[in-house]
């Protein structure tokens, strides 16, 4: 690599970095850093410092960096498939079934499985091509704060003007409602009972109210805990409302369980709590392992599909399903998703009790492994993530104004990791007191 930066005369790699790729990338620019190895929740750069990797891959990495499990899973393909396309693969059968094992509820019986293009936004594309198939309608209600991925149709139904702004193909058929979020909420609606209720009420207008300037959608689409726009979890009982409300007009209620599924909100869906039974729920990010894969679980009274009406070169590519398979394992094996819970329980306190009276600091929130840490300004979370990086953490910044610090660590973390997040947290935010 110096070779390479000495050649194009670049002072460095991350300088050479910044003149061949695209302004559009992200994450270099804020960890300058060449990372040349990672094992669990740490990565190594070229000098050999270790940073406690709460970032993982947005969340991808549920089982942290080179699972051994996984790693033996891959090196026991002897002759691995490689592109098959949506051809039967013995990986396919094998990952199926692991994945039918540990689907909570019913779903195994009742939805059915569509492999998509590899990554997550391209199953909400799924979602929505099915859900207008299935219902005739093209509407959409989505959620303010929403993030879905970056095609057409999952930016449509995404909330950031930023991101929008590139323009859209369907934006005019999707509607967005308030999504529960007491602490930016004007008063009376600042408690979650009232924040839920306002929003449930938005909601109800949009549909039943005939002058409510839109057509009845066929979808409504939410993530179960928002996550790039803020880490906000629903109040206990809303995505229930959701559904009952959906159910009484004959919509299809959509979950973007992308980055909350799999465990880590401490179940296997973030969902659950609110015993719910979605029509569609996207899948991604963990579910390969660390490798691309995504899919849409639908309701079987759904496949309305004609053969290839969705489909893409690199879905279902074996060495994600491979991997796939062990980390579901894994996760199943190890309860993982109550360590979620327990860990980010424990986690979330810890940071609400050393932050509290802070001027700086608004809010600790979350569920399970899945954390969000609500500073006053995005000046504010951008230097808090800065000071966490030189102290060896690298977390995501997200929500309005980019304000929130998010904490996606790996579910496997235990109470050493705990504390040396905690211990570097406190030294961040003595730089902005």
């Amino acid at each position: 690599m110096e070779g390479v930066s000495d050649d194009a005369g670049f002072a460095s790699p991350v300088a050479a970095s910044s003149a061949w790729e695209s302004s559009a990338r992200s994450y270099a620019g804020r960890f300058p850093r060449v990372f040349v190895a990672a094992q669990g929740p740490w990565l190594i750069d070229q000098d050999g410092r270790r940073f406690l990797d709460f970032l993982g891959g947005a969340g991808v990495l549920l089982l942290g960096h080179n699972h051994p499990d996984v790693q033996a899973a891959l090196a026991a393909q002897a002759r691995p498939v490689g592109n098959s396309l949506d051809l039967l693969t013995d990986a396919k059968l094998s990952f199926v079934e692991t994945l039918h094992g540990v689907l909570p509820g019913d779903l195994a019986r009742t939805h059915k499985i569509h492999f998509c293009g590899p990554t997550g936004s391209d199953a909400v594309e799924a979602a929505l091509k099915l859900a207008a198939r299935a219902t005739g309608r093209r509407g959409v209600i989505a959620f303010h704060g929403g993030y879905h991925g970056m095609g057409q149709g999952a930016l449509a139904v995404s909330s950031s003007r930023r991101l929008r702004e590139a323009g859209l193909l369907m934006a005019g058929q999707v509607a967005f409602c308030p999504y529960p979020y007491p602490l930016r909420f004007p008063e009376p609606f600042r408690t979650p009972e009232a924040a839920a209720g306002f929003c449930l009420a938005q909601l109800r207008l949009m549909i039943e109210d005939d002058h409510a300037g839109q057509e009845l959608p066929g979808l409504v689409l939410l993530e179960a805990v928002q996550g790039e726009g803020g880490t906000i979890v629903p109040p206990p009982g809303f995505l229930r409302e959701v559904e009952a409300l959906c159910r009484r007009h004959g919509i299809l209620l959509g979950l973007d369980e992308i980055q909350s599924g799999l465990g880590r909100a401490g179940r296997w869906f973030a969902y659950e709590d609110d015993g719910i039974q979605p029509d569609l729920i996207c899948v991604s990010k963990g579910i390969g392992g660390g490798y691309p894969l995504s899919l849409l679980l639908f309701d079987r009274r759904l496949d309305v599909w004609r053969p290839g009406d969705h489909i893409g070169t690199f879905r279902g590519q074996s060495i994600a399903l491979v991997a796939g398979k062990a980390t579901l394992e894994v996760i199943a094996r190890d309860a993982l998703p109550d360590n979620a819970a327990r860990v980010g329980a424990r986690l979330k306190e810890d940071l609400a009790r050393r932050t509290a009276g802070h001027p700086k600091i608004r809010e600790v929130r979350g569920l399970g492994l899945m954390l969000g840490i609500e500073t006053d300004s995005g000046a504010t979370a951008d230097a808090l993530q800065a000071a966490l990086f030189q102290a060896g953490v690298i977390v995501e910044t997200g929500g309005r104004e980019g304000a929130v610090l998010r904490l996606l660590p790996p579910l496997t973390i235990g109470a050493a990791e705990v504390e040396a997040c905690l211990e570097a947290f406190a030294g961040a935010l003595e730089c902005v007191s």
